[in-house]
């Protein structure tokens, strides 16, 4: 197991760690690698995988070396889990053909995941054909874990969609469609439920799940699966 490079030395860890994180090893390879995460429990388990030869060239040498293309899976990874425990705010401005209002949305993390944050551990990586996987465990502080908890409550709304970025970008932009996933959800959830088009929403966002990712017809896609709490709807004064 790897874990971030970081300064000083660190205190060991516990018999109690080293339990559940075999634990979730073992549900991990029993379920092929689909795991729900129990509220209850401190360690959030990711998969995230990159291109070892895009068929877009990005710059770098080809095929992609092991050691850069894990560095890519860490930087993927850094962001997957900060939007799963932190979560960001948002901005959004649905388009409105007839005021000629162009759609607006604006995504800002609440917090990050960094290197060398001892919470987190690559714990295995393979090869899949043109592919390098990695699974990721992170163990959750005791604040990490109330925040998530209390976006769990059944008082936040939850919603889905599948967002999309070109192809033709290169696999380092692929997190991009996770952005544009999150875009959809909280547009489709706010078309819904109000009949006339809103000016401007703002609130909070987490993401529920990891996203999953996939290329079609051209695209990187990430299914995303959110709670989030709507703060603000501004309506229109006049037509």
């Amino acid at each position: 197991m790897n874990r971030f490079p970081r300064k000083g030395s660190r205190a060991p860890r516990s018999s109690g760690r080293a339990v559940l994180l075999l634990s979730l090893l073992l549900l991990v390879l029993c379920t092929g690698g689909a795991v729900t995460q129990p509220v209850d429990d401190p360690i959030v388990v990711i998969e995230v995988w990159t291109e070892l030869d895009p068929i877009v060239a990005d710059g770098t040498e080809r095929p992609v070396p092991r050691e850069v293309a894990l560095e890519r899976l860490v930087d993927e990874a850094q962001r997957v889990l900060s939007g799963m425990i932190y979560g960001y705010r948002f901005a959004y401005t649905p388009a409105d053909p007839a005021r000629r209002i162009a759609e607006r949305f604006d995504l800002d993390p609440i917090g990050t995941i960094v290197r060398g944050d001892p919470g987190f551990t690559v714990f295995q990586t393979w090869i899949d054909r043109d592919r390098l996987y990695a699974r990721i465990f992170y163990t959750m502080n005791a604040s990490q874990m109330r925040w998530r908890q209390g976006w769990q409550a059944t008082a936040n709304a939850r919603s889905a969609a599948i967002g999309t970025t070109p192809f033709v970008e290169g696999p380092t932009e692929k997190h991009r469609a996770i952005r544009d996933g999150v875009r959809l959800a909280i547009r489709e959830y706010v078309r819904q439920r109000n009949f006339n088009r809103p000016q401007a929403v703002t609130g909070a966002v987490l993401l529920a799940d990891a996203p999953v990712h996939g290329i079609r017809s051209g695209h990187y896609e990430a299914r995303v699966s959110v709670y989030f709490q709507i703060d603000a709807i501004e309506r229109y004064q006049h037509y």
